[in-house]
């Protein structure tokens, strides 16, 4: 798992540099959200990266999570790329909020989460996300037959 890490610590940092150059050419007063959201993307990274190049794992601990993941990838991964395709199909048919709770629980339980965590977060996620943006921000939201 180290090595993907690797990989992906790097990828994040070339899209972290290609988001600023983007952030820049903003108006100042524009700018303000784009840059508090790659500050936050640029310290998680940072933090990444000190676990993946600084910190040495225990062997026991990297062979657990290889064996935790082995054969499962290719499969989990279809499987995800289908139901992100049947979740962007059903938001305009059931509603944005009811297919995302949906979409969490599914994904959630597909990659071997608990069923106590995953219905918390297909619940309360949604919950979040109509607060912050229909509430607070008043973005519209497609709407289906339930909500």
């Amino acid at each position: 798992m180290r090595k993907y890490d690797k990989f992906l610590t790097i990828g994040l940092f070339i899209l972290e540099a290609f988001y600023f150059l983007l952030i820049k050419q903003l108006p100042p007063k524009a700018a303000r959200y784009p840059y508090f959201v790659l500050g936050l993307m640029v310290f998680l990274t940072l933090l990444l990266a000190i676990n993946t190049f600084l910190i040495k794992p225990k062997n026991s601990e990297e062979d657990k999570e290889e064996d935790q993941f082995k054969g499962n990838l290719y499969g989990q991964f279809f499987l995800i790329m289908a139901l992100s395709a049947v979740y962007v199909i059903l938001i305009d048919i059931i509603g944005f909020f009811v297919t995302t709770a949906i979409y969490l629980f599914v994904t959630m339980v597909t990659l071997k989460s608990s069923i106590k965590w995953s219905i918390v977060v297909s619940i309360l996620f949604p919950v979040f996300l109509y607060l912050i943006f229909v509430s607070f921000l008043k973005v519209p939201v497609p709407k289906g037959f339930l909500l």
